[in-house]
């Protein structure tokens, strides 16, 4: 085994006796989902009792996938753990309240892709020119000679398909369709994936959809699109905090606009902020200002401020990355 981190990640897995706790951030997309479950059929395979744990709960689009039933939310474990694998997680902070099931003597594997990530974990593997957690995976797992049977392929190649938007962002190179094709020799099926991924949409969502096209907003240079959605508008629609993401695309897609941002307001009246660009502007130094993260074209933050003082605080950010982007 040549690769170091895969055998320092394999030794540690393989002395540890105890179940190993495996956590994602917080508000998990399909990446995140795809390769916390791809670490847990991992285990199984290698005779290690595990727990997944992620402070929400996983949105119903991902309920094809093998394992998703054996998540559990942060609240209802009570044990504390030694091991911890965390994956697809930018920073610390978005552990979420799982930090709490962490033991004083706790050993954590931090397996990540994010370029904001400043290698939080005793043992790291962060490949940050990786397009996808699930890709460092499947790296990691080639390097280990694991056998990659049907469940884990439909794990892995979800995470890819997300984090690619379906092989259309500018992270989609020729490694990426080289792995899709491997994890698709496993008998997965790419329609239902990228169907319940990418496309399908419950009723309560496209009602979020509607309300929150109604504050669909373009600013004056044209070039910053966003939508907000306050947590009264989220329980209108009947939809889950997790489901907002369905929004997101909407800010971006518009011809001639380079920073697309969503704002949504949690339960706890913190508001949430994803952002996306184009070409131009690195959204993950916009995102590092509010003490979030991400990748260049793809990040987010959280800002404890009413709605409109949010709004307003990373407006006011967003539009100074654009001026200096554009020379404007």
């Amino acid at each position: 085994m040549s690769n170091p981190n895969a055998k320092r990640f394999y030794e540690t897995v393989q002395a540890t006796q105890e179940p190993i706790l495996i956590v994602c951030h917080i508000s998990p997309d399909g990446d995140c989902i795809g390769a916390a479950l791809a670490v847990a059929h991992f285990l199984e395979g290698v005779s290690k009792n595990f727990v997944l744990v992620n402070d929400d709960p996983i949105p119903s689009r991902y309920d094809f996938l093998p394992g998703v039933d054996k998540f559990v939310q942060t609240a209802e474990v009570t044990q504390r753990y030694t091991t911890i694998i965390a994956v697809d997680c930018a920073d610390a902070k978005r552990l979420g309240q799982t930090w709490n099931l962490f033991a004083d003597d706790y050993t954590l594997i931090n397996i990540d892709h994010h370029e904001t990530n400043n290698g939080f974990g005793h043992v790291n593997i962060v490949e940050k020119e990786a397009s996808a957690t699930c890709l460092v995976l499947y790296r990691l797992f080639h390097a280990l000679g694991i056998p990659m049977g049907k469940p884990l392929a439909y794990c892995l190649y979800t995470g890819i398909v997300f984090d690619t938007g379906g092989f259309r962002y500018n992270n989609t190179t020729p490694e990426v369709h080289t792995a899709a094709a491997d994890l698709l020799k496993r008998d997965i099926e790419p329609f239902l994936v990228a169907d319940r991924v990418l496309e399908s949409m419950t009723r309560q969502q496209a009602e979020l959809v509607r309300l929150g096209l109604a504050t669909l907003t373009v600013d004056d240079s044209g070039l910053i699109a966003y939508i907000v959605v306050d947590y009264d508008t989220l329980l209108r629609s009947g939809a889950q905090e997790g489901d907002t993401e369905v929004l997101l695309p909407y800010t971006r897609s518009l011809s001639g606009v380079e920073v697309g941002i969503l704002f949504r307001q949690t339960s706890t009246g913190v508001m949430k902020v994803s952002l996306r660009s184009r070409e131009r502007v690195d959204v993950a130094e916009i995102a590092l200002h509010f003490g979030g993260g991400g990748h260049v074209r793809a990040s987010g933050c959280s800002i404890a401020l009413p709605v409109d003082e949010a709004v307003d605080a990373m407006l006011n950010v967003v539009r100074a990355s654009v001026r200096k982007a554009f020379s404007l």
